[in-house]
């Protein structure tokens, strides 16, 4: 009984709650069919495009097209979530969404994306994992959490990695995890 009490009593005290389980939901985007064009560079400045696509539970992301490079941005946030790669990549179209129920509504809080990334002689021999804070409606960043090599094992390596750094993740103070297998690719960030 006293164990109990004291467990109790820790509890009350402050002691970490148990977070809530974090699920996957997938959504897949074809850019032509299922995303809007919200701008496109003008004449003669460039060549670049933004796209706004539905993703799970109605959050949206944002994909940027420029120069032969992407960068998405995920859920309700007003600045780009993620920095491009210096080599030429594209995102796959599916997106992995961690979720957590929270009364009844499935909220996405992390997204997980494969990049496919250029070599020197433009070869599509690489690939990685991002691992992005999803931005919320009622504020809070959106940004990269992580890098992760597509080594075995890669994908639940992303989930455990989403889950544990979304709740203490501050975009723009906090840096990003990156996995030596991937660290050339990524740089400094």
């Amino acid at each position: 009984m006293k164990t109990l009490l004291a467990a109790l009593a820790a509890f009350s005290l402050g002691a970490t709650p148990i977070m809530a389980q974090a699920i996957s939901e997938y959504t897949q985007y074809d850019l032509d069919a299922d995303c809007s064009l919200i701008s496109r560079a003008p004449d003669n400045e460039g060549e670049w495009a933004d796209f706004v696509c539905t993703g799970h539970a109605g959050y949206p992301f944002v994909l940027r097209t420029s120069d032969g490079r992407d960068s998405v941005t995920y859920g309700f946030a007003t600045e780009s979530g993620m920095a491009t790669f210096g080599r030429f990549n594209y995102a796959n179209e599916t997106v992995e969404w961690r979720v957590r129920l929270d009364r009844n509504t499935e909220r996405p809080v992390a997204a997980i994306q494969r990049w496919f990334i250029a070599d020197e002689m433009g070869d599509w021999t690489r690939q990685l994992l991002v691992v992005s804070k999803v931005g919320q409606p009622d504020g809070g960043g959106a940004c990269a959490m992580a890098y992760v090599a597509t080594t075995e094992g890669a994908n639940e390596r992303a989930r455990q990695l989403a889950d544990s750094l979304v709740d203490g993740f501050e975009c723009g103070s906090t840096a990003p995890t990156i996995e030596d297998g991937v660290r050339e690719i990524v740089g400094d960030r």
